[in-house]
């Protein structure tokens, strides 16, 4: 089980991620809603906090380390590949996403994923000499509030 400070930075459907430096954001948008009055005002109606969109980039690269020093099981393959099932599996689901800052648990839709391999040259080098396809990606994702 990952464990936030120990192994991994976030928790997201059950498995532990590395953060990019500088890259976790979190914003809340009001409710509101501005209309045009008849005499040329503004109407404004604030029905207060909306949900929580988080926005990072994860680190799905191989050689990672854990807090203590010793290297994390994963391959950077293996990250990348559990974050694309978590997006294609969660149609229409929540998945559980762990807050590092507080470390509540939090019900969040999947919205975006877009992914950066870090060197494809070295990967295609890897593949042509019988290596294996150990890419290293970073995934920037978007999770809103349910």
């Amino acid at each position: 089980m990952a464990q936030i400070g120990l192994d991994c930075e976030i928790i997201l459907d059950g498995i532990g991620y590395f953060v990019k430096p500088g890259t976790y954001q979190m914003r809340q948008p009001r409710n509101r809603q501005v209309t045009l009055r008849a005499d040329g005002g503004n109407s404004y109606v604030d029905l207060g906090p909306g949900k929580r969109i988080w926005e990072m980039t994860l680190l799905c690269i191989n050689e990672l380390k854990r807090y203590d020093g010793a290297n994390v099981t994963l391959s950077g393959q293996q990250y990348r590949d559990a974050l694309r099932a978590s997006f294609i599996s969660s149609i229409g689901t929540t998945i559980n996403f762990v807050d590092p800052l507080n470390g509540s648990s939090v019900s969040v839709h999947f919205d975006t994923y877009q992914e950066r391999i870090l060197n494809l040259h070295s990967q295609i080098i890897s593949l042509s000499t019988g290596g294996s396809p150990r890419a290293s990606y970073e995934v920037s994702i978007t999770l809103i509030e349910a």
